[in-house]
């Protein structure tokens, strides 16, 4: 299967809040990007469903507040190595947010770019 990631992802352990039209939730992201949070949990959201996001990086006091779309639904199946989850696509990230999170993902990772 050929990877569709398009940035580099840091590994994290962050509480995300997030809320659909109908309901709030909360759960634990298992790792992030510039361009997307794959969030753990037990009941994913169908795709392309719209969410709203809130969350914010270890070491930093900035809270993000983020428009999101599920993109990629793992219901637990045992043909992925991710825990149950969803993959959210961040689709209104400022350029501060943007560059507050890749900066992150590049401390985080410094050996990443070089994997690629």
């Amino acid at each position: 299967m050929q990877e569709r990631r398009e940035e580099p992802r840091a590994e994290v352990e962050i509480e995300v809040r997030y809320r659909t039209a109908q309901e709030f939730l909360s759960a634990y992201a298992k790792n992030i990007s510039g361009g997307g949070i794959y969030v753990r949990t037990a009941e994913p959201l169908p795709l392309n469903q719209a969410v709203r996001l809130r969350f914010s990086l270890p070491g930093s006091s900035h809270q993000f507040d983020v428009s999101g779309i599920v993109v990629w639904s793992n219901p637990g199946s045992n043909h992925s190595s991710l825990p149950t989850g969803m993959g959210i696509k961040l689709v209104d990230l400022d350029p501060q947010a943007r560059d507050l999170i890749t900066k992150f993902v590049k401390a985080k990772s410094p050996n990443q770019a070089a994997e690629k």
